[in-house]
């Protein structure tokens, strides 16, 4: 698998070696790149928007250790709990952080989910508020 040098000394030892492993079938090769790219999306530390929600949503994928998750390790012939378990060692280590522009964005997306799923008027002004406070600090940062 080709994958960015930066990358794979970004991630540890053990961890780059599964990843380097060559695979036998193309359908694990399509399952170690989704892996790959979900490790990139999540040690970026880009304050732009679009790159900060795809880290959080890599971040999440690889926490909440879903059935997802599990089967897309064991696509790419890689143990789900191996794959965690480096994951929050690296989190641990405060390899893979959040920036505060970065909680910004987060907080400004799901501000932005309840204001779409509000019911009345006034909880959408309550939280156009919120929202507009938030794009604030993040102006003042």
């Amino acid at each position: 698998m080709n994958c960015a040098p930066n990358l794979l000394k970004f991630l540890g030892i053990k961890l780059s070696l599964e990843i380097v492993k060559p695979k036998a079938f193309a359908e694990q090769r399509l399952f170690q790149a989704i892996l790959v790219q979900a490790l990139e999306d999540a040690v970026n530390t880009s304050g732009f928007k679009k790159e900060t929600y795809h880290k959080h949503d890599s971040h999440k994928w690889f926490v909440s250790n879903s059935v997802d998750f599990q089967d897309v390790c064991w696509g790419a012939d890689m143990d789900p709990d191996f794959v965690r378990g480096e994951y929050m060692k690296m989190v641990d280590e405060g390899r893979v952080h959040f920036t505060r522009l970065q909680v910004s964005w987060i907080k400004y997306r799901d501000l932005y989910k309840r204001y779409r799923e509000c019911g009345s008027k006034e909880e959408r002004r309550i939280i156009k508020k919120l929202i507009l406070k938030e794009n604030l600090k993040r102006l003042e940062d």
